[in-house]
């Protein structure tokens, strides 16, 4: 038992370490506020991705999806781009969501969501989504 608690813990963490690995990678934001400050100043909205830990899509999306050069590309030019883990519950309240992978376009005006996709979506899906 204890080896079984040891090895899911270490999971945890390794998964958890690519969340990070992966925004410094692809230039994304990691703290909300500062998406959002940075969005105001450059009058871009927010392109907000909500990741878990033990979410096999979350891994998914930001390798096969988010990673291709093409969405990479136009997300870069019209959004900010910010992924945050649900897990360690560092955003506002009103972006909570029981499922993820969650992506919402984020008005960088009134910090609201007008845009939303749920769950792990192909590179063609996610580049109608962002257009």
């Amino acid at each position: 038992m204890k080896y079984f608690i040891t090895l899911l813990f270490t999971v945890s963490l390794a998964l958890a370490g690519s969340i990070d690995g992966f925004s410094k990678k692809l230039s994304y934001e990691t703290n909300y506020s500062e998406a959002l400050t940075k969005a105001k100043e450059q009058k871009k909205n927010i392109l907000l991705i909500q990741v878990s830990n033990y979410c096999p899509w979350c891994k998914k999306l930001e390798k096969k999806t988010l990673a291709s050069s093409k969405v990479n590309a136009l997300v870069q030019k019209n959004y900010i781009p910010l992924i945050l883990n649900r897990d360690k519950r560092e955003y506002p309240e009103q972006f909570y969501t029981p499922i993820v992978p969650v992506s919402y376009i984020i008005d960088y005006e009134d910090d609201s969501k007008f845009k939303q996709l749920r769950g792990y979506k192909s590179k063609n899906d996610f580049l109608f989504f962002i257009k």
